[in-house]
């Protein structure tokens, strides 16, 4: 799962510095938007991609970013979802900024 994610992102932020003429600092200081974009927001796929995820990200989110006096599971999967989404693009961003300086 995690490969096919990072692929898919590396080549939207490729296609928003090409087409759009966005740096990769744009990016990077648009983070929480790109994840954003990335968390599922149906029930059945929220579980999938957290079924799927690393287990070292389960209950981490709540943990590191609070879920609040009301939560459901599916609200607690999101937070893990949004940190390891977090991490990929870190990654990528850090991998495309090692292509484009080469």
């Amino acid at each position: 799962m995690s490969y096919a994610i990072k692929e898919a992102m590396k080549d939207e932020f490729k296609r928003a510095i090409k087409d759009n003429g966005e740096t990769v600092e744009d990016i990077r200081d648009n983070s929480h938007e790109w994840v954003d974009g990335y968390l599922p927001i149906f029930y059945n796929r929220i579980t999938e991609e957290w079924q799927a995820m690393p287990s070292e990200y389960n209950d981490r989110g709540r943990a590191e970013l609070g879920a609040g006096d009301e939560f459901t599971i599916y609200s607690l999967m999101s937070l893990d979802l949004y940190l390891y989404y977090t991490d990929l693009f870190n990654e990528v961003i850090d991998e495309l900024e090692q292509e484009i300086e080469e």
